[in-house]
């Protein structure tokens, strides 16, 4: 970045503000490149009050009023766009088999003991360690439904 205000030059009748503004637009690259190389959403908000920020330098603002532009823009953009983007994100993502298991009815092939004493399910032709929701006891044969997975352990409840 300091090579931008070298490349401005000390004497070419560029104002502080407009020198501060090529070090946003530098800010900004590294954000994009940040954000490239991790797949989190976390710093293209920063590279968006970047741009901003320099903008506000090349129209002549002050670097504090430059700093206090970066952080309110950075600042909203990811308040009020990482959860839309997420949710844009996520919406892609395919559920794994086991994620199907979820809401399934299978009868309880052991017992499945009081205080998540893991009883067992069948389902096809594997085995599954089940434990109760609430922790309580299930007898063999009841037909219960799968609440979520937790590990290698099926949660269930009792078929209502």
């Amino acid at each position: 970045m300091y090579g931008m205000l070298i490349l401005a030059g000390e004497n070419s009748g560029m104002s502080a503000s407009a020198k501060a503004g090529l070090i946003w637009l530098g800010i900004f690259a590294f954000m994009i490149v940040a954000e490239l190389t991790s797949v989190g959403l976390t710093a293209i908000w920063f590279a968006g009050g970047a741009v901003v920020a320099s903008v506000a330098g090349f129209l002549g603002a002050s670097v504090v009023w430059q700093i206090i532009i970066f952080m309110v823009v950075s600042l909203v953009l990811l308040i009020a766009l990482r959860p839309l983007a997420r949710k844009k994100m996520l919406k892609h993502l395919t559920p794994t088999n086991v994620d199907s298991l979820i809401g399934q009815i299978y009868p309880a092939i052991t017992k499945i003991g009081p205080g998540h004493e893991t009883g067992q399910l069948k389902i096809g032709d594997v085995e599954w360690r089940a434990i109760s929701e609430d922790g309580s006891e299930i007898p063999e044969g009841t037909v219960v439904m799968i609440r979520r997975i937790e590990g290698t352990k099926l949660v269930v409840v009792p078929k209502p």
